[in-house]
């Protein structure tokens, strides 16, 4: 496992766009729905025991993450952690993390690559949409 907590780790970087992605509200905090999400990326890096459960619960990484308890996880609380990723995991984009996960066999992860390609597919279309209706240069 690689600890990240500044942004010049690719990995860092990598959880700072995600934090954009799944901050839909755009408030710099991830509410507890948001957050939710963003647990789905991090549970692949959290350590199991012999039974194959996760050694934090939800909850517990959260408390951890919200750092002045004021119910929402901000950008600096996530940098300021030391979130724990897979060593594998060496790109800073969300593409990368996408084809970490479906290299992974927990429910979790694939619950994460979900999350991320569902993202990606409702992107696309509005994306098309916005080239479209760029001037001619």
């Amino acid at each position: 496992m690689t600890i990240t907590n500044n942004l010049t780790n690719p990995l860092a970087r990598m959880l700072d766009n995600a934090f954009t992605k799944f901050d839909v509200d755009k408030n710099g905090k991830l509410n507890a729905e948001e957050y939710r999400s963003f647990y789905e990326i991090l549970k692949p890096g959290i350590a199991v025991d012999e039974n194959d459960k996760l050694s934090i619960s939800e909850q517990e990484y959260r408390s951890r993450m919200d750092g002045n308890s004021d119910g929402g996880v901000s950008r600096t609380e996530v940098q300021g952690t030391g979130v724990l990723m897979p060593a594998e995991l060496t790109g800073e984009s969300l593409e990368s993390m996408l084809q970490y996960l479906l290299t992974q066999t927990s429910a979790s992860a694939l619950a994460a690559a979900n999350l991320l390609a569902k993202d990606e597919a409702e992107a696309e279309p509005e994306a098309a949409a916005q080239d479209k209706i760029q001037p001619a240069t």
